[in-house]
C-alpha cells in the first residue's frame, strides 16, 4: 500500500520544534524593542537638555534657570520678561514630565520620566533607566 503525508508523530515533532524556536526568539524580540524604546527616551532627553543649554547661552540668562517639562512640551517658566517661554522641542516622551535645571550654561540637574523610563543627572552625566 502507498501512502502519502505524514504521521501524527511526525507533526507533534514539528510541532515541538517550532515551539522551541519561538520560545528562544521571543524573548530576544521583546528585548530589542525594549532598548530601542530606551534609545528613544535617551536621545529626546538629550534634544530637551541641548535645548535647554542653547536657549540659556542664546537668550544671556544668568542663574538657575528650570525648565519644565510635560506633554510634549518644554517651557522656560517666567523667561520671557516674566511670562512662560516654550522652546522648540521635537522629541516625543509620551506621559513624560520632570525639570531641567541650568546655570552658567551647564545642566546641573534634571530629572525627567515616564510611566516605562527615568533620566537623572548623576556626576554631570545623562542616566537613563529602565523603571
Amino acid at each position: 500500500m502507498n501512502r502519502k503525508g505524514f504521521t501524527l508523530i511526525e507533526l507533534i515533532a514539528v510541532i515541538t520544534i517550532l515551539a522551541v524556536i519561538a520560545l528562544i526568539t521571543i524573548p530576544a524580540i521583546f528585548n530589542v524593542i525594549d532598548d530601542s524604546k530606551l534609545s528613544s527616551f535617551t536621545r529626546s532627553v538629550e534634544e530637551m537638555e541641548n535645548m535647554s543649554i542653547m536657549d540659556y547661552n542664546e537668550f544671556a540668562r544668568s542663574g538657575d534657570i528650570i525648565y519644565t517639562f510635560s506633554d510634549n512640551s518644554l517651557v522656560c517658566t517666567g523667561c520671557d520678561n516674566g511670562s512662560d517661554f516654550e522652546l522648540d522641542f521635537t522629541g516625543e516622551i509620551d506621559g513624560g514630565s520632570g525639570t531641567i535645571t541650568v546655570n552658567s550654561g551647564e545642566v546641573t540637574n534634571l530629572d525627567i520620566e515616564n510611566s516605562n523610563f527615568k533620566a537623572i543627572y548623576d556626576d554631570g552625566k545623562l542616566v537613563t533607566s529602565k523603571k
